[in-house]
């Protein structure tokens, strides 16, 4: 009976060892917040500016696995900005707006006014830093999660711009690993900082 479950172990750990292969890793970052569309008005989005230094356009993260190799996860479409643009709008749509893309704007009162014209507010944004890290220690995986994000809200009525930095760092531990843990750990925290920081 021993001898039995020794061998069943070790199939299982060569299944799981074999599951894990370095190279790149692909994750949807979305948008899932449910919301009563209680607001109207059209919004207009710009797209958002990738600032990182010395990253992919489509990074987002690695996983370090037990031999020291690294799986490398980039975001599907491999173009962060156009998923965070793309974000923002449904999270507006959600919440009753009509959402227009636009082209990037001066971010300055001045510019506000030039660019609000038939829109009860403008978005802009920057990603400053984003990057998920996830190692495995002992029985579990640990995984940080980074966020720095420059959001610039333009409201039209009031000529006025509002700057909102947002800068998290988040942890989590999990038994296991998946593709989809590490895209729901994602998906939770954009979706914590646009409620919070998009607030009408």
């Amino acid at each position: 009976m021993k001898r039995q479950t020794l061998i069943f172990l070790g199939v299982i750990f060569l299944f799981v060892w074999g599951c894990a292969t370095p190279g790149q890793k692909f994750i949807d970052i979305t948008y899932f917040g449910d919301h009563e569309k209680t607001q109207t008005g059209q919004v207009g989005i710009a797209p958002f500016q990738d600032k990182r230094i010395d990253m992919d356009m489509g990074y987002v993260g690695y996983r370090i696995l037990l031999d020291n190799s690294q799986e490398t996860y980039f975001v599907n479409g491999m173009n962060l900005s156009d998923t965070l643009t793309r974000i923002v709008g449904i999270y507006f749509e959600k919440n009753g707006f009509t959402t227009t893309r636009v082209n990037p704007w001066e971010l300055t009162p001045d510019g506000v006014i030039k660019a609000s014209k038939g829109f009860k507010q403008i978005v802009a944004g920057q990603i400053n830093k984003f990057e998920c890290r996830a190692k495995k220690k002992g029985a579990t995986t640990d995984m940080i999660l980074d966020i720095d994000l420059t959001l610039y809200l333009g409201i039209s009525d009031k000529n006025a711009l509002k700057t909102i930095p947002v800068s998290m760092t988040l942890e989590r531990t999990e038994l296991t690993f998946t593709r989809e843990k590490l895209e729901q750990f994602v998906n939770q925290a954009l979706e914590e900082v646009f409620q919070k920081a998009l607030v009408f």
